[in-house]
């Protein structure tokens, strides 16, 4: 479609609407055909609200969803969640949320479309659209992704507690190395076995549409990914990776698994994606190949001050898949760490915080834990890279 009529039409939506009752209320376009039935249109558009208005909460704890399907419209929560805000314009509110369609199912049933849009200058911006089903139970509506109507007449397949879901045929070795990948971490992280419900989709414009995001701005131009949701003891992986040998992340799924049991707020993410390098590659790159890497850098840069590439973050490769001196450096130092204190104490230098500036409080742990001090970095890491294999 041209770009113009898409201008002219996100230009109507911003323009013609009824109903706005407040900041954080759906705008309402005139053309919009609701409900006839003025009791249930008015349920509708409250219900709505109300689902919208909770969205930045805990998800189980949003009164508007449909508790039978939590799991995947927790995942499609976390996609909605901050969507009014414009980091660059320093604006919280700057996108505001339109109704663009609701489509009839039978009495109790609706189809509802929603986006996000910003003005500049004039111009509309579309920030994301978002899609979901609603169900009426007495006057309330409550809502859920499209995610299980949408895989209806898929295909199901079990290995103890993984699930697998996909449309003509399954890959069983990449199944069994999924779930070999998962115990792997879980051992390490002392991780609850939880049951997974894992969907195989052809790629990450599939896994956006199956879970009812019609767009999403920054996931423009991704073409493989996965999302994944956790709520009550339930994992749920919808994976966007096509390539038959590499159904999944590895370095994705460590990321997954901590912080099944570690907060967020205290992992340090250095360390955090020195263990994803470790024990999962990064980029599609097993550890092996990453390493392969780092050596051609290391011997094409004799000279290299660590410390100073740790604290600056720099790439030792770009381009598409960039790869971090710092993480590599954790890699090794979480290899040492582990063999020679047991990974009990890896998770303390994984627990030691978020990133600051100057890496004090990293340096503070990596001294008590290892022996590493900030003064002997440097030299210790040279070390360490000259242990490599």
């Amino acid at each position: 479609m041209p770009k113009q009529p898409i201008r002219l039409a996100l230009l109507c939506m911003v323009a013609t609407f009824t109903y706005c009752a407040s900041a954080q209320s759906v705008i309402v376009p005139g053309y919009i055909n609701l409900p006839k039935d003025t009791v249930v249109k008015n349920e509708l558009i409250t219900s709505l609200n109300g689902f919208l208005a909770q969205k930045e909460k805990p998800n189980k704890e949003n009164t508007f969803v449909l508790k039978a399907n939590l799991l995947e419209t927790s995942d499609l929560l976390d996609e909605m969640k901050g969507m009014e805000q414009n980091a660059q314009a320093k604006d919280n509110n700057f996108y505001k949320c339109y109704l663009s369609n609701v489509i009839k199912v039978d009495d109790n049933n609706f189809m509802v479309q929603f986006s996000y849009i910003g003005v500049n200058m004039g111009n509309p911006i579309l920030r994301a659209s978002f899609r979901l089903l609603a169900k009426r139970d007495g006057e309330v509506f409550y809502f859920y992704s499209p995610l299980k109507q949408n895989t209806i007449a898929w295909k199901v397949k079990k290995y103890g507690n993984l699930t697998c879901y996909y449309k003509d045929t399954l890959n069983a070795a990449a199944a069994k190395d999924y779930r070999r990948m998962v115990n792997f971490y879980d051992a390490k992280l002392k991780a609850p076995d939880y049951p997974i419900d894992f969907y195989y989709a052809d790629n990450f414009n599939e896994v956006q549409q199956l879970l009812g995001i019609d767009y999403k701005a920054d996931y423009n131009g991704s073409k493989y990914n996965n999302l994944t949701a956790h709520e009550d003891n339930r994992i749920l992986m919808v994976s966007g990776w096509n390539d038959e040998t590499h159904r999944f992340d590895a370095h994705d799924l460590w990321h997954e698994r901590l912080r099944m049991v570690m907060s967020p707020t205290v992992i340090n993410r250095p360390v955090d994606e020195g263990c994803a390098y470790l024990y999962g590659g990064s980029w599609g790159y097993t550890w092996e190949e990453v390493q392969l890497r780092f050596k051609k850098y290391v011997a094409d840069n004799p000279n290299a001050d660590w410390l100073n590439l740790y604290l600056s973050t720099a790439n030792f490769e770009g381009g598409e898949k960039p790869l971090k001196a710092g993480y590599v450096l954790n890699a090794l130092i979480v290899q040492k760490i582990e063999r020679e204190k047991g990974f009990a104490a890896v998770m303390q230098l994984l627990s030691c915080g978020p990133r600051q500036k100057g890496d004090d409080n990293y340096f503070a742990a990596l001294e008590k834990i290892s022996g590493i001090s900030k003064a002997d970095f440097n030299v210790k890491m040279w070390e360490l890279i000259k242990e490599m294999k």
